[in-house]
């Protein structure tokens, strides 16, 4: 990433072999050039930034249907690619560091054709009967005229 140099007026980069790249802005057209290119990568940063926002904000409304139930016609998005300039001005689109979450589906949420459905008892219910059964008891105990 083009940076500005202690003198807050240099721009430089380090080059893959160490050497330090550095324009003065008395130098014009390649000062010119370095700033802008330090601009494109300011702009992807922000970029990738509303990238990532966007498609973790859609991704968590997809999984929030998933999670109700509701699996009828949920596609996952395509994952964005970010968006990277580098110091000499070129860009490239590559898969985001660290990657980008995931659509989980629930293996329990997934048709199973051919397998036979195991009904599934309602624990809840069952619970609910149980206290109301001693609530009534308890009522009765104390009031046996009712």
């Amino acid at each position: 990433m083009i940076q500005f140099d202690k003198d807050d007026v240099t721009l430089f980069y380090i080059d893959a072999n160490g050497k330090k790249i550095s324009h003065n802005y008395l130098e014009g057209t390649a000062y010119d050039g370095m700033l802008n290119v330090r601009d494109a990568q300011l702009q992807a940063v922000r970029d990738n930034l509303q990238t990532a926002t966007n498609y973790t904000n859609v991704l968590k409304g997809l999984q929030e249907s998933i999670d109700a139930g509701r699996l009828e016609g949920i596609i996952a998005p395509p994952k964005p690619l970010q968006k990277f300039v580098a110091d000499t001005g070129e860009m490239t689109f590559v898969p985001f560091v660290p990657p980008l979450p995931d659509l989980v589906i629930p293996p329990a949420a997934l048709p199973n054709p051919g397998k036979i459905v195991v009904p599934v008892v309602d624990k809840q219910a069952n619970q609910q009967a149980i206290m109301y059964n001693m609530i009534l008891a308890m009522f009765r105990k104390m009031f046996p005229e009712a």
